[in-house]
């Protein structure tokens, strides 16, 4: 995380500075885009809906080779979509917030494997709000803190709980103010 952190602490020193609190209008004037590239790799990886919701084929299909037939009841398999190294690359399940950038690093690249709130009518109703409450929490945090493993428990990967939701088995790491 030391780089990552770093890049995106720098981005937001450059734009909101240290004198005010990072707001939504600093995401849609100046687009953050190192910040929003960890969000939106935060996603992918974490999955936390294993699947997305169930769906009715409303007309025969094929889709990528497959026959679908009318009235099959299909779920997409999100953790499987979003850990698929021909999708991702061989680092699929590395943290790489620059696989969201375009080449100069200056836009969000938008993935349309990317689904973690699922896709089409059946998309989560509160996207918006998760990914403008997840940009201010994310954002204001590491304006604030230096986020570093707690060095008494070294994690070597973040595992998994995989269930009905996926969640991180518990972890500890320090937060510091950046300023002290």
């Amino acid at each position: 995380m030391g780089e990552t952190q770093r890049k995106a602490q720098s981005e937001l020193d450059r734009v909101v500075g240290p004198s005010r609190q990072v707001a939504l209008s600093d995401k849609a004037l100046y687009g953050l885009p190192y910040t929003e590239a960890i969000i939106l790799e935060t996603l992918r990886l974490s999955s936390i809906a294993p699947l997305g919701v169930p769906h009715r084929m409303i007309a025969d299909t094929i889709f990528h080779g497959y026959f679908l037939p009318k009235d099959v009841t299909v779920i997409a398999g999100l953790y499987t979509i979003h850990h698929d190294s021909k999708i991702w690359g061989k680092d699929v399940n590395e943290f790489r917030p620059e696989r969201f950038l375009n080449e100069d690093k200056t836009r969000v690249i938008q993935h349309e494997a990317l689904m973690p709130f699922c896709v089409g009518r059946r998309a989560c109703l509160g996207e918006g709000l998760a990914r403008d409450t997840l940009f201010q929490f994310i954002a204001s945090i590491l304006q604030t803190f230096n986020i570093e493993p707690d060095p008494d428990c070294p994690v070597r990967s973040v595992e998994t709980v995989k269930g009905f939701n996926v969640e991180p088995k518990p972890f500890t790491f320090v937060l510091s103010f950046r300023n002290s």
